[in-house]
């Protein structure tokens, strides 16, 4: 599949020492923009204010992923090129989010996996139409990418030690390494697969996490005056929830994590490849054999997690109140594959919903389909919601 989207760079795709560069700049420029400078939280509420104000005057019939999608491509986008997707940006957003559902939704059609395979047939009726709407799908999706890059590049200083945003670390991190032994991991294909990457995953996982969180609670009764009670026992009305709050607030941590369980967001997983011999329960998997890990075996085995397939926060939550942590529970997979972007992921998940519920009471004239729709990111079908506003 990376043959079509120009090869195995970024992160997700790339392998032995590129990976490993990469995969250490990425983390290392996101660790800057942490928790210790708080510039990811201070973000992060930029778009929380933005999304509060617009649910409160929008007030009924709210599409709630348009919403959210907004709200997590704009702190995307301000992390990586530090502007949001405002007014002036609407007509962008819609490309790029257009776009890379569009190239989702192609690359799980089996019709095109069966092409992708057989080259002779990608001229041929229905496989040509597929190929097409592919192509223009990624090239949109690059060419906006590399667009943005290139803005980037006419305002860099180099002779500042401070970054504004992701790319601008990236570009100086690349000119530091010209001359070195680790300049032949720098270049822009490669620039451009990375920004995919953090674009893409950040963006389709936690708008559609959020989708599915206000989609559970919608369809359990019970789940949403517990938020709101802890919320008003906790925090109260006078301020807005703020990331250093999490521990304080085990239920909602309970209702993310558990919407992340059931939701099981990226079915399949990313494949991998085994770098050694290695024997599962009695199962050898020789070295270099393709694997695609399944998370789903454990996110709802009935032993860990009774009756997985309901939507209970309750079980994150320990006899004493306290939030309940599972070893088994891992939504951003483990080791060093495990998603980067796992610690934003968290904050926004958490500053989203929190502020959200806290601020209104969300109704639905009629309750979401819980039924999922297929992809290589799992999405709930459309819904509307009603915001009512809970604090004078």
């Amino acid at each position: 599949m990376q043959e079509y989207l120009g090869g195995n760079f970024g992160i997700v795709s790339s392998m032995g020492d590129l990976w490993r560069e990469q995969r250490r700049l990425t983390v290392h420029i996101l660790r800057d923009f942490g928790m210790g400078r708080n510039v990811m939280e201070e973000r992060v509420m930029i778009e929380v204010d933005f999304l509060l104000e617009r649910l409160q005057s929008l007030k009924s019939g709210i599409a709630m992923q348009n919403e959210f999608d907004v709200a997590v491509g704009s702190v995307i986008n301000n992390i990586l090129f530090s502007y949001r997707f405002d007014e002036a940006h609407m007509d962008e957003f819609i490309l790029m989010k257009t776009s890379l559902r569009d190239l989702v939704k192609v690359v799980m059609n089996p019709t095109f996996l069966i092409a992708a395979m057989q080259p002779k047939l990608r001229g041929i009726p229905p496989f040509k139409g597929l190929f097409q709407k592919f192509y223009s799908a990624r090239d949109a999706l690059l060419n906006g990418i590399r667009g943005q890059i290139a803005e980037k590049r006419k305002v860099v200083n180099y002779d500042s030690e401070e970054s504004d945003d992701f790319v601008e670390a990236y570009l100086k991190e690349w000119e530091r390494k010209k001359g070195t032994d680790q300049e032949a991991f720098y270049f822009e294909q490669q620039l451009v697969a990375v920004v995919l990457d953090v674009w893409g995953a950040g963006m389709e996982t936690t708008s559609n996490t959020l989708t599915w969180a206000v989609c559970y609670i919608l369809n359990t009764p019970h789940v949403q005056p517990k938020m709101h009670e802890e919320l008003d026992r906790v925090i109260g009305s006078e301020r807005k929830i703020e990331w250093a709050d999490r521990n304080a607030l085990p239920y909602m941590n309970a209702v993310i994590s558990e919407t992340q369980r059931l939701a099981n967001l990226l079915p399949n997983n990313l494949g991998r490849v085994t770098t050694a011999d290695t024997v599962i329960e009695g199962y050898r998997i020789p070295a270099g054999q393709a694997i695609s890990p399944q998370i789903s075996c454990v996110l709802y085995n009935d032993e860990i997690f009774p009756e997985p397939y309901s939507f209970k926060p309750e079980r994150f939550i320990n006899s004493d109140g306290s939030y309940k942590k599972y070893d088994e529970f891992i939504p951003f997979s483990v080791g060093k594959r495990a998603c980067p972007g796992e610690g934003l992921a968290r904050i926004e998940l958490f500053l989203f919903l929190a502020n959200v519920f806290q601020r209104f009471k969300v109704s639905s004239d009629q309750k979401p389909s819980m039924e999922k729709i297929a992809g290589s990111v799992v999405t709930a079908h459309p819904y509307n919601c009603n915001m009512e506003v809970r604090h004078n």
